[in-house]
C-alpha cells in the first residue's frame, strides 16, 4: 500500500507543506526549558531549530501523530502531561503542536536521522537560534499563550 502522509501539498495561499494529511509535532516543557532539535542539513529546512514532528498519516490524529514521529527521532516518548494544543492553519493544510510537561527524568536520543542535534532551550535561547520558518511564526504566539496560561 501507498503512504499517503508523504509529498508536498499547497495550502489555500499558495505555500507548500509536507504531508497531505497536515503534520504535528510535540513541544516538550520541562521546567522551564523547551526541547528542541536541530534539523539534518539534508532535509526541508535543514540546519535550523524546531521541534519533533511530522507529516500525519491518513486518519492520523495529531496527538498520535505527534507521538510517533517523536519516538521516530528521539527514542521513546516519555510520561507527559498535556498543556495545550496550537492549532496553526494554513486554509486546508494544518501544523499542531501538542505542548507536553515531561513529568518524569528523561534524556533523549537521536533516532532515524532527520535530527542532527537536540537541546533544552530557555525562551530567550529559543529567540537566538536559527529556527525552521514554521516554527519562528508561531513561537511568539506560542509563548504568550503559555505564559498567560
Amino acid at each position: 500500500m501507498a503512504d499517503s502522509s508523504r509529498g508536498y501539498v499547497r495550502d489555500r495561499r499558495g505555500c507548500r507543506h509536507w504531508g497531505p494529511h497536515g503534520a504535528a509535532g510535540l513541544l516538550l516543557r520541562q521546567d522551564s526549558r523547551f526541547l528542541l532539535q536541530r534539523r539534518s542539513w539534508r532535509i526541508h529546512h535543514g540546519r535550523s531549530w524546531s521541534i519533533p514532528g511530522g507529516a500525519l498519516e491518513a486518519g492520523e490524529s495529531p496527538r498520535d501523530g505527534a507521538r510517533r514521529e517523536f519516538e521516530e527521532e528521539l527514542g521513546v516518548v516519555p510520561a507527559l502531561r498535556h498543556v495545550r494544543t496550537f492549532v496553526d492553519d494554513h486554509g486546508g493544510w494544518a501544523y499542531h503542536t501538542l505542548v507536553m510537561d515531561v513529568t518524569e527524568p528523561f534524556s533523549p536520543r537521536r533516532g532515524d536521522g532527520e535530527g542532527a542535534a537536540y537541546r533544552w532551550c530557555t525562551p530567550a535561547e529559543i529567540d537566538s537560534l536559527r529556527l525552521h520558518p514554521g516554527f519562528a511564526a508561531t513561537w511568539p504566539q506560542l509563548l504568550t499563550d503559555l505564559e498567560a496560561a
